[in-house]
């Protein structure tokens, strides 16, 4: 029996510079950033997009239970209550579904600042004045010790801020990303 001897993989090294970083000219600096900005550019309009979609598909599941005859929670129909759970919904649940309507136009406002500036009050609300009032309903849900399904439905408006805010934030991060790396630009000497 022979024992052979175990070589670890070790990626190929990419560095020509015998571990010197490579230094750009200007001119290769500019093409660098441009190419990162055109790069962060396309990423961010395609997340606000798909935040768009977020928004329109949870307006538009407000607006279906606005519409709706009963102001029971729509998650009853895809998670039956049991015979002990209360179907009770929150006070004034048309109220809330409004103000979730408004909170998801304000989240609008926050993608798309430049939509109203200058206005008075301050538009759009900030995220943590968001999150107060989304969470006005959830937080009413359980001290009135409804049903989970009640519960979540209005969580709802909150979760989306978060997501929004989230994601938001870290568009924000790649764009001032950006701005410290056109600061740190610097000039080579040519040879």
């Amino acid at each position: 029996m022979s024992l052979r001897q175990r070589i670890p993989f070790q990626a190929p090294d990419d560095d020509d510079n015998n571990g010197q970083p490579q230094v750009l000219d200007e001119t290769e600096q500019e093409e660098l950033i441009e190419n990162l900005r055109k790069e962060n550019s396309q990423t961010s309009a395609r997340t606000i997009v798909m935040l768009h979609g977020v928004l329109g598909f949870s307006s538009l599941l407000q607006l279906t239970y606005l519409l709706k005859p009963s102001n029971s929670s729509p998650l009853f129909e895809f998670f039956p209550p049991t015979s002990t759970t209360s179907l009770e919904s929150i006070p004034a649940p048309t109220s809330f579904s409004l103000l979730a309507l408004l909170l998801h136009a304000n989240l609008l406002l926050h993608l798309h600042p430049t939509f109203l500036h200058n206005a008075f009050p301050p538009i759009p609300l900030s995220y943590s004045t968001s999150y107060a009032l989304a969470c006005v309903a959830p937080t009413l849900a359980l001290f009135l010790g409804r049903a989970w399904q009640t519960t979540l439905w209005s969580s709802f408006p909150a979760l989306v801020i978060g997501l929004v805010h989230s994601v938001h934030s870290t568009l924000k991060e790649g764009d001032q990303a950006l701005a410290e790396l056109e600061a740190l630009k610097y000039r080579a000497a040519g040879p």
